[in-house]
């Protein structure tokens, strides 16, 4: 499947180049999805309590500095940040409104003539529309998740909310999850078909889970539906990976992937040509994760690059550091990115999930050459 040596994302307007700062506000969450892994090291956990409010606002004060550090060494034309805050359920977070004013007013008084910010959330959207007339105001742009396990009161509710959304002049992006288990799959189908009649933009999801989870697999028939669709998306290319479809459930995951955000790819720059779906393995590869992403973990206070990759800067899996020691952090990036000696990192994961987009290449001359496009 390894057909090309770079991996860039393609130009769109509709989908800009951005700097991603995916805030993980807090751990408790309203649903217990089977494919959700629980406990601190997954993706909710409802034994933690929700982190304080002064807490997550020097937070939002470390996110910009940093941030603020990679946009100066950016051309002007890619200068975009978007900041996700999602959890567990941040919408659920007691202060989350008061949290969102506090993002706007600090980026108003510091950074707004610097770069542009975009504030999104991540939301299940199973919430009371009082609770969303609260953070409406200081939300840009919502992408909500459609899990198939839900009740037939919550997917009603998940729906009305999405159309309120709409009323009120918001911009959403409907990630449809596709469940492996045949009716499951039926229904996030019909989802979709939902989302057609009604122009609301979606991206249908393979599962990422635990290669041990075998029941996430998805059956041949749901293959060749997922090939097709990623077939439809890729333009102009040549190299077009195929998904192999065998007569047994299979981990797409482990074959390739398409990117969280929906954005298309150019292979060894060939910027004519455009794939939708790639195999997502890169080992010691360089890439750029660092200079287009930041992961914070509110509730312990652990500090990433990305939080999928999770790869550090010395050649490990792990975080780059802590909010206890924030300064240290803010230093080191500074110093690096005036020096020119920020490391590169190189690819020790086995598979590629949040982060595909990053530019990357196989051999350091590329990467380098690739990279000038992206810095001043």
């Amino acid at each position: 499947m390894f057909d090309f040596e770079a991996l860039e994302p393609t130009i769109d307007p509709c989908n800009r180049i951005s700097f991603l700062l995916d805030w993980e506000l807090t751990m408790k969450c309203n649903l217990d999805c089977s494919y959700c892994r629980t406990g601190i090291d997954g993706s909710h956990d409802n034994t933690t309590s929700h982190p304080p409010l002064q807490q997550c606002i020097d937070t939002i004060e470390f996110m910009f500095q940093y941030v603020d550090l990679y946009m100066q060494r950016k051309p002007k034309g890619i200068r975009y940040v978007v900041l996700n805050v999602y959890g567990g359920e941040s919408l659920h977070h007691p202060h989350i409104s008061t949290i969102l004013k506090h993002v706007h007013q600090i980026y108003r008084d510091t950074y707004r003539l610097k770069w542009q910010l975009t504030v999104t959330t991540t939301t299940n959207a199973i919430v009371s529309k009082k609770k969303l007339d609260t953070v409406i105001p200081f939300i840009d742009e919502f992408t909500v998740s459609f899990h198939s396990e839900n009740n037939r009161k919550q997917m009603d509710l998940f729906r009305s909310n999405i159309m309120y959304l709409r009323e009120r002049g918001k911009r959403i992006k409907c990630i449809i999850l596709m469940h492996a288990k045949p009716e499951l799959f039926r229904l996030s189908q019909q989802m979709i078909e939902w989302c057609q009649h009604n122009e609301i933009k979606f991206l249908p999801r393979q599962l990422d889970h635990n290669p041990e989870r075998h029941e996430f697999n998805y059956m041949p028939e749901q293959t060749v539906w997922f090939d097709k669709l990623y077939k439809d998306k890729a333009y102009n290319s040549q190299k077009h990976v195929a998904i192999p479809i065998i007569q047994e459930s299979v981990d797409l995951a482990k074959l390739g992937r398409a990117c969280c955000g929906g954005r298309s790819f150019c292979k060894d720059q060939s910027y004519k040509q455009r794939d939708f779906y790639i195999s997502n393995r890169f080992p010691n590869w360089h890439c750029s994760v660092n200079e287009f992403f930041l992961f914070v973990k509110q509730i312990n206070g652990e500090i990433y690059t990305n939080k999928d990759c999770k790869m550090n800067f010395n050649g490990q899996i792990g975080p780059i550091g802590n909010l206890n020691n924030k300064k240290t952090i803010l230093d080191y990036t500074k110093k690096n990115l005036e020096t020119g000696s920020m490391p590169i990192i190189q690819c020790q994961k086995t598979r590629c999930y949040c982060g595909l987009c990053a530019p990357k290449a196989k051999h350091k001359d590329t990467y380098s050459s690739i990279m000038k496009k992206y810095r001043v």
